[in-house]
């Protein structure tokens, strides 16, 4: 099993200069396997070990993906970040049944892949951006680059029709 914080980089050494800002994107890849292997954990043959081991794992991943969800914003990203503020702080205990780890162990899975789910579409949203562009002219008249729009058909003449071509005279 690999640690969520083991792919990040180390905090930059102060030198003085202003530290960077830009975060490295979450690994949603190894956040998705663990879930899916937490959420693969069988009852009757899985050891409480296991079970604790995964726990953190997944109280981990689940922190790191809710904080950058709640970073990106919405009614929906509080909500997601709401619940797992409740659901980290409400772990099993050491000495509860397994049942009751094994529970939530799937339900920090289940909550986890939410936010995958959540923080991918917080990233596409934001990559797509449109492009800046020039204002595009009426049908008829000269755009930016002096290209006009063709008429539509049926349309009223306009005043500033184009010469007519060679075949047209």
């Amino acid at each position: 099993m690999t640690d969520i914080t083991a792919g990040r980089p180390p905090a930059p050494a102060t030198d003085g200069a202003a530290p960077d800002v830009t975060e490295p994107p979450l690994d949603t890849e190894e956040a998705e396997r663990s879930a899916d292997a937490a959420l693969g954990l069988k009852l009757g043959t899985t050891t409480r070990t296991e079970i604790d081991d995964y726990t953190r794992l997944m109280r981990g991943q689940v922190a790191l993906f809710a904080s950058a969800v709640r970073e990106g914003g919405g009614v929906a990203a509080r909500g997601s970040w709401l619940e797992a503020d409740q659901l980290l702080g409400r772990g099993p205990a050491d000495d509860c049944l397994v049942f009751a780890a094994w529970t939530h162990v799937r339900d920090l899975a289940r909550l986890l892949r939410r936010l995958v789910a959540e923080y991918g579409e917080q990233r596409a949203y934001s990559a797509t951006a449109l492009p800046g562009h020039a204002p595009v002219a009426a049908a008829g008249e000269a755009g930016p680059h002096g290209l006009r729009l063709p008429e539509p058909p049926g349309a009223p003449a306009s005043e500033h029709a184009p010469a007519p071509v060679a075949s047209e005279r």
